[in-house]
């Protein structure tokens, strides 16, 4: 069994001369591809923590946010949207080590550039990465020396299961919970001859909302092929296809904040959006004699067509549109790597990025059908990325690392903006809307004035030294670069404005350890780090929902912290692990104009602390078969769901845009017979119902008015698998 730190507890290699009981009660050291080669976990120099596909599926975890919520220094995740929307990238609201996730101003469908990226299978953005999985790896802090593209903050890597030569086998997965929870997946594998073998793997996921079944009620279908070809023993070819198709509710009953952290459900009607996904890759491998050659193709598509309901002061609704006919993604990676039993283990590659994406986005006022915006997005980005890392011994104990990349990044985002300006309600006194007959203004940005270049050039550093086998150091300096963009939003009086975004650089110090004490019962690994954050950007809406008025912001930043995971077996029967992060992510070197729409220090959207503690037993029944019994807390500090400024604090807002703190209980109960063909698992997460605000969306503070979404509620279910 593999716990949920990543860590399994069975035998590892050098442990032959261990007494059986050693053996039992000793932690094995992973193998994973953090570094883009097979190093055992407690032997790769950067901060990573692992989560085994047999336990997330064991423990109910089947979306990107139930994977992550335990791992320490990562908060956010989803790719649902909190508003009932689609979103084309998995990526979307990761945040790692304190560093936000970018958005795009006025809840804009343009792509945004993350902080994190999301690999799946290698693909940069890829999708099918919560089935039939291998792995989930993440890694904090910049890895652009190492990956393709956006790598700033750090990255998830997501294995599914690989095509297995010469072996029939399969699974199946069938879980049934509350709000209706159906979820069915399965994969079969199937040999080709000697010499390749193909799987098969499909995924259903359905649910309702938690605060009312049709609002916030999601349905996924999804399905991945992969066919393996090993013609020789020096050439690996992997072709693939995939694809997925989302359902997404709005509206029923929205959430209307009525004092701090409570919430009103008020009826607004239901709507519903459609965006599916399509996808082709390949990954092939050819030794060359002391070099690998890797070339990984890749192409992936997203269409989208949702209608969302937003509510809006005195109750009134606002009906948006969301439409993306094009949006096309094609990567292609080119890498070359060393021998892992090369003294100088090396490996450098060229990156290209290419995504073409259409999007139009409007919204009218419900109840009169007025107007009160229409953009049209045409935007081309292009970016080429080269890069190279190597690692030498210095000694038999020291090691040292260096990494280069260059980014030519190019972005043409041509845009036209239409804003109605007759708003005001006529009978509703100082309470804004749109009114008829509607007074359009357009402002539109093209050649020139939409196009943007950056060339950008980034490092690593490092130095790692073996105290002993079981026990090692390490301290690296580390960039990163986000590219910019134009985005033309609403202004004073409605009136559309463009605001150019420049790039972002981080630079990351980080200083840590890896250890193994007691004959391997112990695991204990620890990191620090410290950010310097160039220039966090964010559109700030001074006006509210029904006029907005947008203020570009950019605030330099710093954030502190670290991580420590602590796995132990006491006894061959139990497992007891405990990890906590901590982060102060705060602005610095504040001008009275930040300082006036960013009244607080501390970045919003990021919890100081989080921690989780889980314990395991074993208990072994007659005749085989074992039960296991899992505990879980996990803890979250409370933070701010968004920015607030000045004037809003002085009207007592920190109140009310403020999360509170969270600890939730979760348990896991499963029987598994002795030939292991099958498992039955009961979980329950959030045993104790708490919930607190997950997301808001703040028109104003006087009169209040602010909408939002919840953490969710408690949930539990029973899954069965199967295995042949």
């Amino acid at each position: 069994m593999v716990s949920a730190s990543g860590t399994a507890f069975a035998q590892n290699a050098g442990q032959d001369r261990q007494t059986k009981d050693e053996v039992e009660t000793a932690t094995q050291d992973i193998i994973v591809t953090a570094e883009r080669r097979a190093v055992g976990i407690q032997h790769v120099p950067i901060s990573v923590s692992v989560r085994s596909g047999e336990d997330l599926r064991e423990q109910g975890r089947s979306t990107l946010s139930q994977m992550l919520d335990n791992v320490p220094g990562v908060s956010g995740a989803t790719s649902t949207g909190t508003s009932g929307g689609g979103s084309d990238s998995p990526e979307t609201g990761i945040a790692i080590r304190g560093v936000p996730a970018n958005a795009s101003a006025a809840g804009s469908i343009i792509s945004s550039v993350p902080t994190a990226a999301v690999y799946v299978d290698e693909i940069y953005g890829g999708i099918g990465g919560t089935y039939d999985l291998e792995r989930l790896e993440v890694l904090r802090g910049p890895q652009g020396t190492l990956y393709g593209r956006s790598a700033t903050a750090g990255l998830v890597a997501i294995h599914s299961i690989a095509p297995k030569l010469g072996e029939v086998e399969g699974a199946a997965l069938a879980e049934v919970g509350n709000a209706a929870l159906r979820h069915f997946n399965g994969a079969l594998n199937l040999p080709i001859g000697d010499v390749a073998a193909i799987r098969v793997s499909g995924n259903h996921y359905e649910r309702d909302g938690y605060d009312a079944p049709q609002g916030g009620a999601l349905r996924t279908n999804e399905g991945r092929v992969k066919l393996l070809v090993q013609p020789a023993s020096t050439v690996s070819v992997t072709l693939a296809a995939a694809f997925q198709d989302n359902v997404t509710h709005t509206g029923e009953q929205a959430l209307q904040l009525t004092a701090p952290d409570t919430f009103t459900k008020v009826p607004i009607g239901s709507t519903e959006g459609r965006n599916r996904f399509r996808q082709f890759w390949a990954n092939i491998d050819i030794d060359l004699g002391g070099v690998t050659l890797t070339y990984v193709p890749s192409y992936r598509t997203w269409h989208q067509d949702a209608d969302i309901l937003v509510l809006g002061p005195a109750g009134l609704v606002l009906s948006q549109k969301q439409f993306v006919p094009k949006d096309n993604f094609l990567t292609q990676e080119l890498r070359l790597s060393s021998s892992a039993r090369s003294k100088l283990t090396w490996q450098a590659g060229l990156f290209y990025y290419k995504n073409d994406l259409e999007s139009q986005n409007s919204a009218t006022l419900q109840y009169n059908g007025a107007r009160a915006y229409f953009a049209k997005t045409s935007k081309q980005t292009r970016a080429l990325g080269v890069y190279a890392e190597a690692t030498y011994p210095l000694t038999d104990r020291l090691r040292v690392s260096g990494g280069l990349r260059y980014d030519h990044t190019y972005v043409q985002s041509d845009q036209d903006y239409t804003a109605n300006l007759n708003f005001g309600i006529a009978g509703i006194p100082g309470t804004p809307g749109f009114s008829l007959p509607e007074v359009l203004v357009t402002k539109s940005v093209s050649g020139d004035a939409a196009t943007s270049r950056f060339n950008n050039v980034t490092y690593k550093a490092r130095l790692e030294y073996d105290l002993s086998r079981n026990n090692l150091v390490y301290a690296s300096i580390s960039t990163g670069f986000l590219p910019g963009d134009v985005q033309v939003v609403s202004g004073a009086g409605n009136q559309p404005i463009a605001l150019p975004y420049k790039e972002e650089t981080l630079t990351s110090y980080e200083i840590g350890t890896k250890n193994r004490f007691f004959d391997n019962r112990l695991q204990l690994n620890g990191a620090l780090s410290y950010y310097d954050y160039g220039g966090y950007q964010t559109a700030v809406n001074i006006g509210n929902a029904f006029a907005p008025s947008f203020l570009q912001i950019t605030a330099p930043a710093r954030m502190t912290g670290g991580e420590i995971e602590i796995l132990v077996r006491p006894a061959r029967h139990d497992r007891i692990g405990v990890n906590a992060s901590y982060v102060d992510a705060r602005f610095v070197d504040r001008t009275p104009a930040i300082t006036a729409n960013l009244s607080k220090e501390q970045i919003p959207y990021i919890p100081a602390t989080t921690a989780n503690a889980f314990w395991e037993h074993d208990v072994a029944l007659p005749g085989g078969s074992t039960v296991t019994l899992r505990g879980e807390g996990v803890y979250r500090s409370a933070y701010d769901l968004a920015p607030l400024s000045a004037a809003d604090a002085a009207l007592g807002g920190a109140a009310y845009i403020r999360a509170k703190a969270q600890l939730i209980g979760n348990a896991n109960l499963s029987w598994t017979p002795h030939s292991k063909a099958f498992s039955i698992s009961g979980y329950v997460r959030n045993f104790t119902n708490q919930r607190t605000a997950a997301s808001l969306s703040v028109l104003s503070i006087a009169p209040l008015s602010i909408t939002g979404t919840r953490t969710d509620p408690r949930t539990y279910g029973v899954i069965l698998q199967a295995r042949f």
